[in-house]
């Protein structure tokens, strides 16, 4: 009797151990499966965000560039048309006169000729029609070139040195900065026997140089003077967190509205904007707001 108790007190503790064993491998099966899966179950749906389609934009010639990080072309359009530009031209102007040992800022004074005072003139500002014999500053002639597009100043500043000098100067700058569809025929960027051209990468080009070299010419673009310039660069509009670098209009009926805006992120990321072509002066904001928009909000 002894023996069948013990062996049935051995069988019984069997069962439980076997019960114990089924019931914690169960259970430490749901333990680690619901450890290890249900985070993956709290992950929310991924949203993989979409890119917007590229705009149109109703200009001859287009190019959009980004610096900083990843160097990116984020829209080209007819990059390598060469096409009249206006008074883009004053860029290169300027930077000539910025390089060139003949000038000083604060120091050169510049006589305003019957010539120069005779140029065509801007909407605004920048007549120097009754300031024939008077002197200027050579940084108070660039403000009014590059603020307010004055031809009369940008054509005085060249004279400086001589305009077939000048012009000299700017074509040799141009092939030293890899500007090769690039022609320039004057300082102002008039019709004077031929138009200044160039191309939208060509202008890259030079942009680039100038924020590397001479930013300070983008510097002075940002100035407010006492009279606004009518559909110019301080038209566009920017978002908190993004900050105007600089930029120029230009317009001729040979050359329809033409404009580079360069504006930055919060991050430093720069982000160059060229158009050229458009078929109306007020045009140049419009497509530019537009173009600045998609490289703002496009998903890039």
């Amino acid at each position: 009797m002894k023996i069948r108790a013990k062996n049935f007190l051995v069988f019984f503790f069997l069962i439980i151990y076997a019960a114990v064993l089924i019931f914690s491998q169960k259970y430490l099966e749901n333990y680690f499966f619901s450890f290890i899966a249900q985070p993956i179950l709290d992950i929310p749906e991924l949203k993989i965000p979409v890119k917007k389609p590229k705009p149109e934009i109703d200009a001859k010639s287009v190019v959009s560039f980004r610096i900083g990080g990843r160097e990116k072309v984020l829209l080209s359009k007819n990059p390598e048309d060469v096409l009249p530009i206006a008074s883009l031209t004053k860029l290169m102007t300027a930077l000539i006169v910025f390089e060139d040992e003949n000038y000083d800022l604060e120091k050169t004074w510049v006589t305003i000729s019957k010539t120069a005072a005779d140029q065509e003139k801007v909407p605004n500002y920048g007549d120097l029609d009754k300031e024939v014999g008077k002197k200027f500053k050579v940084g108070t002639l660039l403000n009014l070139m590059l603020v307010y597009s004055s031809n009369d100043a940008a054509y005085a500043l060249a004279e400086e040195v001589g305009i077939k000098d000048f012009v000299n100067k700017m074509n040799q700058k141009a092939r030293e900065i890899g500007m090769e569809k690039t022609a320039f025929f004057n300082p102002t960027g008039l019709r004077d026997g031929d138009l200044n051209l160039s191309t939208a990468n060509d202008l890259l080009k030079m942009v680039s140089y100038i924020l590397k070299e001479k930013p300070e010419i983008f510097e002075m673009t940002k100035e407010k003077g006492v009279f606004k310039a009518s559909n110019s660069i301080f038209d566009i509009i920017l978002p908190e967190g993004k900050e105007l670098v600089g930029g120029k209009t230009g317009y001729l009926p040979e050359a329809g509205g033409c404009m580079i805006y360069i504006f930055k992120d919060e991050s430093g990321t720069l982000f160059l904007n060229i158009i050229l072509g458009t078929n109306k002066v007020e045009e140049r904001v419009n497509q530019t707001q537009k173009l600045v928009d998609w490289t703002i909000y496009g998903k890039l």
